[in-house]
């Protein structure tokens, strides 16, 4: 993979200009490089590879002075810095938790990815590192297509995961990563449909992967946002009711033709009708509802500033031993989570994160700004079914690939800043002119 032209210890940052490196900060920025690139492949497939990789990306940001570029986004790039306020403010509430700072601080840990973007995103200044992360991505999802599809035609079946066809993650998480296949071979195929048409093949077998294999009802939610999105994305407003009849059309051959499709949609419809009227909430839906109802109801006692991180756990226990109801730690609703913790200030720093990155897509082009907008409008709808930044495969992709996908952003902080320059130019010139004429 030839990724660098030249000398990339003078690779241009473009608004921060040339770093100098030494030959050793040099080596260390290519293996930053590399690691980032392949951490892409691994995000999907292994946890602790992932950590692995994430620990020598971040020792190669430091040893190769890449922090410089860093810290020049936080003071010049909105995404960057909103993505360290939040976490600022996540921390900040360890002062005031009342859960043990041991585990309150592997809670906040969990939110390792806002401070992991823009570590990233020093890494994918090149548009030629974010194309490989990307297919590094693909890859690996590729495989975990082929697999789950030869589990479910040979009936493999020996281990609770492999029952659901789920191969390297549970069912919840490979449903997810699957439909961001789909949209990325959909994107591929019809920016170029005569010459990419296997990626028309890849995105109608992902599709199927997804709604008739794997039973992953969050996988379902994100299928639709993503063809949504992307007819909008091709078709601009035209696209939206294209959109809902493609989505209802699909959903509706599945449902009459996939037994198992239609089971969890009945399942669904029938636990929230049956909520109120159940003595028993112990299913997905019915448990959902009774954490979400439960946990704002916590929130009421402190709902600016919140509980502070991790006292989730501790603070439904209490309430709980009062109502003889399940105990839980994770309410699978991630703004819930944020409302009880860090209160009305941390949900909105969370949204705020999502409209910085959203108008910063729109400075974007091509696969960046189009991944980048599928992942955000994914996150920002499924979180609401499931706590998807406390899920370690789920937040280490997000940080990777808002990072990814963003970094193309930093071309256009020197475009700003020439346009800014050339706009000064014609009011110096007149008195150059003069200069020259008494001269």
């Amino acid at each position: 993979m030839h990724i660098f032209e030249g000398n990339s210890s003078q690779i241009d940052t473009l608004d921060f200009g040339y770093i100098n490196r030494t030959r050793f900060q040099d080596i260390a920025f290519r293996v930053g490089v590399y690691l980032a690139i392949f951490a892409g492949f691994a995000i999907p497939v292994s946890t602790s590879l992932t950590s692995v990789y994430n620990l020598g990306i971040f020792i190669c940001w430091v040893l190769s002075g890449q922090y410089r570029v860093t810290f020049a986004c936080f003071k010049k790039y909105r995404i960057v810095t909103i993505s360290v306020v939040l976490f600022s403010c996540l921390a900040c509430s360890l002062l005031y938790t009342p859960e043990i700072l041991s585990l309150a601080s592997r809670n906040l840990f969990k939110y390792r990815q806002f401070l992991m973007m823009p570590i990233y995103l020093a890494f994918f200044i090149d548009p030629r590192a974010r194309r490989r992360g990307i297919q590094m991505f693909e890859l690996a999802m590729i495989i975990t297509l082929i697999a789950s599809l030869s589990c479910w035609i040979f009936s493999i079946d020996y281990s609770v995961r492999l029952m659901d066809n789920a191969i390297f993650k549970n069912r919840i998480t490979q449903n997810i990563l699957m439909s961001f296949l789909v949209y990325i071979a959909a994107w591929k195929f019809l920016e170029h449909p005569a010459r990419r048409w296997p990626y028309a093949l890849v995105a109608v077998i992902a599709t199927f992967n997804v709604l008739a294999i794997v039973p992953g009802r969050s996988g379902y939610v994100a299928l639709g946002i993503l063809i949504g999105l992307l007819m909008y994305q091709k078709l601009g407003a035209k696209g939206i009711l294209p959109a809902a009849a493609c989505v209802g059309l699909i959903g509706l051959v599945t449902y009459h033709n996939s037994e198992r499709f239609h089971n969890r949609i009945n399942e669904v419809v029938k636990e929230i009708k049956e909520y109120r009227n159940s003595s028993k909430s112990r299913s997905s839906v019915d448990l959902r509802l009774e954490f979400y109802e439960n946990g704002l109801q916590i929130a009421k006692s402190s709902p600016l500033m919140g509980s502070g991180i991790g006292s989730f756990a501790m603070k439904y226990r209490e309430l709980m031993e009062q109502k003889g109801q399940l105990v839980t730690e994770n309410p699978h609703n991630e703004y819930v989570m944020l409302l009880v913790q860090n209160g009305i200030i941390g949900v909105g720093l969370f949204l705020c994160f999502f409209w910085v990155s959203w108008l910063t897509t729109r400075q974007l082009t091509g696969i960046d700004q189009a991944l980048g907008q599928a992942v955000l409008a994914v996150y920002l709808l499924v979180c609401m079914v499931n706590s998807l930044m406390l899920d370690t495969t789920e937040g280490c992709l997000f940080g990777y690939l808002v990072g990814l996908t963003l970094a193309g952003g930093v071309a256009g902080i020197k475009v700003t800043q020439e346009e800014n320059l050339l706009k000064s130019i014609p009011n110096s010139q007149p008195e150059e002119e003069s200069a020259r004429e008494a001269a």
